[in-house]
């Protein structure tokens, strides 16, 4: 049996591909535009000829939005228009003719970092965020990824910490995405900071808070304290093992860890908070290496 599988993470602009060895290793990856426009079956043949050419055994790809992992198509998506209702699972099974898993992106980011950089714990329960333009979420509960009833669960990113908030990009107010999105932190920069960086993009609100600005310190202190009060809720409700942050924004650090532990330690319900480890690994596309772990555990 080939050892080796791909994992592809679709975006709405651009498509990371990989080759992941059974330890999760990115032995290779490149990154090519998504082109949604010209429709699924044109992205598909297009993948399906740069990785034909590879050493695996099989596929995994995560997709932004709701999937239907059974049928491996999207249900909904907001930025690849015209593409729900395609099967990946099946048009890259024809086209490679190896097993193919499809799942959300959240969830196959998550599963990466729960299987490497947490070490596959047995039976463990972990809360995940994957933190970039907006916020997502996967769960594992007793070792497992956790879909729900219907496939959605863990969209952590929307749930409501004020009614009356900012206006989240899914159409609701108040949603956690909407404070610690990058739109949310971009908005909290422009307010906050008496110099704003040009090109304005959170890393350069991170080194600007790294290097003493007030206001991008504040910025971080926000954006750290909403992901505490989203994931306390979600902590009280599990009482997970371990919550993994994930994505360009965790590089952040100590930025956005040490107000998310400040809210973890003001909780009053103490136990749950006392054992729940917080980590935030270093970033190696959990994505693809997710989606190529979960491919290589459906086919055993």
């Amino acid at each position: 049996m080939k050892k080796n599988s791909v994992g592809i993470d679709v975006g709405g602009t651009y498509t990371k591909i990989g080759l992941v060895s059974p330890s999760g290793a990115l032995i290779g990856s490149l990154q090519i535009p998504t082109e949604p426009s010209k429709g699924p079956a044109h992205f598909t043949r297009r993948v399906a000829s740069i990785v034909k050419a590879w050493d695996f055994g099989s596929v995994g790809l995560g997709l932004a939005g709701g999937v239907d992992a059974k049928t491996g198509s999207l249900l909904f998506v907001p930025n690849l228009k015209g593409w729900t209702g395609f099967s990946f699972k099946n048009a890259f099974s024809k086209s490679l003719g190896v097993p193919v898993v499809v799942n959300n992106d959240a969830n196959a980011a998550v599963w990466g970092g729960y299987v490497v950089a947490l070490k596959k714990k047995p039976r463990a329960t972990v809360v995940g965020l994957t933190l970039g333009t907006g916020v997502g979420g996967g769960l594992v509960i007793d070792g497992r990824l956790h879909q729900g009833a219907s496939g959605s669960a863990g969209e952590i990113g929307h749930l409501t910490l004020e009614l009356d908030g900012p206006l989240c990009h899914c159409g609701r107010r108040g949603c956690l995405e909407a404070y610690a999105g990058t739109y949310g932190i971009l908005r909290s920069a422009k307010a906050l900071m008496r110099r704003v960086p040009s090109p304005l993009t959170p890393k350069a609100v991170a080194e600007a808070a790294l290097a003493g600005d007030r206001g991008a310190l504040k910025v971080w202190d926000q954006v750290g304290t909403r992901l505490g009060q989203g994931l306390a809720s979600v902590i009280l409700v599990l009482n997970p093992d371990a919550v993994l942050l994930l994505g360009g924004v965790a590089r952040a650090g100590r930025l956005v860890l040490d107000p998310i532990r400040r809210v973890f330690a003001a909780q009053p319900f103490r136990e749950p908070f006392k054992t729940v480890v917080l980590s935030a690994p270093a970033e190696r596309d959990w994505g693809v290496v997710g989606a190529a772990r979960l491919s290589r555990e459906k086919r055993g």
